[in-house]
């Protein structure tokens, strides 16, 4: 009987947003750095303490998106799609008002080193519908930008550099360069 019980496949149990709140809520996740993508909890790579290149990578990108501050949203939880509560380094969000905004223009990654976790990012925002999602490889000093959403994923994933334009398209930002937001 035990023999046939330890053939049987492990299972995965995938949380929804209000199990994973609840959580939060009681304390079980305190001292953790995780956050919630496709119903599972994963611990976030690399994120703690934050260096003076990340730090100096959230600024440039917060001054670029300062002239929306009534969108702009910077180290909070997203409530994605059900399932996904990522915490991105920066949005510009449609629901600025909530406490956890539920609909995003721009969200902005900033990958001193954790760009293979923030890519994979890209699938839970893709799923709520994120118009543009920005990885900003702060030591590669380029951006994979994300556009065209789908529920299956981004249609376009560009990366760019240098004198490339970075256009959030969204009134009162303005066009600039990767090399404006990412010096060398």
């Amino acid at each position: 009987m035990l023999h046939e019980a330890m053939a049987l496949a492990p299972s995965v149990h995938r949380f929804t947003s209000a199990e994973y709140d609840a959580l939060i809520s009681a304390g079980a996740l305190d001292g953790l750095r995780v956050e919630l993508l496709d119903g599972l909890i994963l611990d976030v790579p690399d994120m703690s303490p934050q260096g003076d290149l990340h730090v100096g990578t959230v600024r440039a990108f917060t001054r670029l998106l300062a002239a929306r501050a009534d969108l702009l949203v910077v180290q909070s939880t997203f409530a994605a799609a059900e399932g996904d509560m990522p915490e991105p380094d920066l949005m510009l969000a449609s629901t600025p008002q909530l406490a956890r905004p539920t609909a995003g223009l721009l969200v902005v990654e900033v990958a001193v080193s954790s760009r293979g976790h923030d890519l994979a990012k890209a699938a839970a925002y893709a799923r709520a519908d994120v118009a543009r999602y920005w990885v900003a490889d702060a030591r590669a000093r380029e951006v994979v930008e994300h556009t065209d959403p789908t529920p299956g994923g981004y249609r376009s994933v560009t990366t760019l550099r240098g004198a490339d334009v970075l256009d959030a398209h969204v009134d009162g930002v303005p066009p600039t360069t990767v090399a404006a937001v990412l010096p060398g």
